[in-house]
């Protein structure tokens, strides 16, 4: 990374969230962290939020473009169309980033619940969070709830049920994927899981009440669904079943060249071996920085790559070898 735009776009950063659209295309969420005991005194949402882009043949500014927004934002995820990121921050707001850049509400979100996270599903981008909501991007600026109570009543059951306000804001889903519009799998809190087809939602009972962190649907047409103490659950419509895993969270999934990859806690790389039935630490044909094990913050995926990155370095896998993407000037070949 060039050391002008490191001091003026990156420094005091630490990656957040990853999105990978091809070898060329890669986007991160930074947020500023707390350098003194003065700022440890504030609040996430007082430092600055960025997008950093990695456009090599594409940015004026060489390798990476950046947006900035300067006023709070705790937390920004990033996902994306083949044309351009888009972002989402907790409170379901979108910012779509293009020539110009402007926040806006997204429609529609009936009971004001708070989001959890953005992806793209078969083309299509789907916001996703609290109170099982769920919505599908149809257009700029246009969103289309697919969680409606009104349409879908008995998402809700048990939560009108309760006369707990902490109940609702409890039940959410906080991963979401898909094959298609019409086969997508979210979950949340204590194995809360469902399924759905393009018309209904329908609750699948899961063999273990962990809340779940992530989900991805394989090209092999099963789904694996991780959780916060570290179990994967693997299968897809009523059959599921545990394997082996660790004893901690797993942050991220995503699947790449043939296979599902998982990012932990413990700040490895977990892949799933099929005859041991249980998760190994994954090996590649050539191995990432020495000083990245052990350290992986995040993962994500496209056809092109696997990236991996820590709270300051990210590289990128083609399959073969790990290429430089994000690289603190004092250890990256480029100054």
């Amino acid at each position: 990374m060039n050391k002008k735009f490191f001091d003026e776009y990156y420094k005091n950063g630490e990656l957040q969230d990853c999105a990978a659209f091809d070898m060329k295309y890669i986007a991160f969420i930074l947020k500023d962290v707390p350098q003194t005991r003065e700022d440890d005194e504030k609040e996430l949402s007082d430092f600055q939020t960025r997008l950093i882009a990695y456009v090599p043949e594409k940015s004026k500014f060489g390798e990476f473009a950046s947006v900035r927004w300067d006023y709070g934002i705790e937390q920004a995820f990033v996902s994306g169309t083949h044309h351009y990121p888009i972002v989402v921050d907790q409170y379901f707001e979108i910012n779509e980033i293009k020539s110009k850049t402007n926040w806006y509400d997204i429609p529609n979100n009936e009971r004001g619940s708070l989001a959890k996270g953005i992806t793209n599903i078969d083309g299509e981008v789907y916001a996703y969070g609290m109170v099982r909501s769920v919505f599908r991007r149809t257009g700029v600026k246009t969103w289309e709830n697919i969680t409606t109570e009104e349409k879908y009543p008995n998402l809700y059951a048990d939560v009108n049920k309760s006369k707990s306000t902490f109940v609702g804001d409890f039940v959410g889903f906080s991963a979401l994927d898909g094959f298609n519009a019409n086969d997508i799998y979210a979950g949340g809190n204590q194995g809360d899981f469902w399924h759905y087809n393009g018309k209904e939602w329908r609750r699948i009972d899961l063999p273990t009440n962990a809340d779940i962190s992530t989900i991805t649907c394989g090209k092999d047409g099963k789904v694996y669904v991780g959780s916060r103490i570290g179990n994967v659950v693997v299968g897809r419509d009523n059959s599921w079943e545990v394997i082996k895993g660790r004893t901690y969270e797993m942050t991220h999934s995503c699947w790449f060249d043939d296979k599902v990859y998982f990012s932990s806690q413990d700040g490895r790389i977990y892949t799933y071996d099929e005859t041991k039935k249980e998760l190994i630490e994954a090996t590649f044909k050539t191995s990432y920085p020495e000083y990245m094990h052990h350290l992986i913050r995040g993962i994500a995926s496209c056809d092109e790559c696997l990236v991996a990155y820590t709270s300051v370095q990210a590289y990128a896998y083609d399959g073969e070898v790990w290429h430089e993407v994000i690289e603190i000037p004092s250890l990256s070949k480029h100054t």
